[in-house]
This record gives C-alpha cells, sequence and structure tokens, in this order.
C-alpha cells in the first residue's frame, strides 16, 4: 500500500517520542486491524502522545483523545500520525 503524502510529514506512531504530540492521519493495514482499531477509539483528527512505555519498548500506552490506549508497536506502525508544532 502506498500512502501519498498531502499532510506533510507523516511518521507512524511508534516514532513519536514522549514529548511530542500529533493527530491521527490516517490507518493503514489489514481492515481487521482497522476496524479493531476504530473500535477502541483510534480515529482520524484525535490528538495523541506518549503516555508511557514498558521496559523492553513494546508496547507503550497512548493518550488518544481523552483515554489512553495500551498498543504493541505491531499495531502502533499502522497508525499515520503528524507531529504538531
Amino acid at each position: 500500500m502506498v500512502l501519498i503524502n498531502l499532510w506533510g510529514d507523516l511518521m507512524t506512531l511508534t516514532k513519536l517520542s514522549h514529548k511530542q504530540k500529533a493527530k491521527i492521519k490516517a490507518l493503514t493495514g489489514p481492515e481487521p486491524l482497522r476496524q479493531r482499531l476504530v473500535a477502541l477509539g483510534v480515529l482520524r483528527g484525535l490528538q495523541v502522545s506518549v503516555a508511557a512505555t514498558s521496559l523492553l519498548g513494546n508496547p507503550r500506552t497512548y493518550f488518544i483523545g481523552k483515554q489512553q490506549i495500551c498498543l504493541r508497536n505491531e499495531e502502533a506502525g499502522h497508525i499515520q500520525v503528524e507531529v504538531q508544532a
């Protein structure tokens, strides 16, 4: 799958550092995974930041909108975000 970057610099959620905030721009990957992420409240346009990282770096907990969600890096790698200034 090729994403055409219309919004500036996109990166996956796994690349977000603890001090950065970003907006969700796209969900990629298989349809069942995208449906699961949407059911968890991972929606385009919501602000996201890193809440906590496990000792080995996987999984990580994120603030997404007004909730906290723990995602494995394999899942977070399918969430495209744009870092906010």
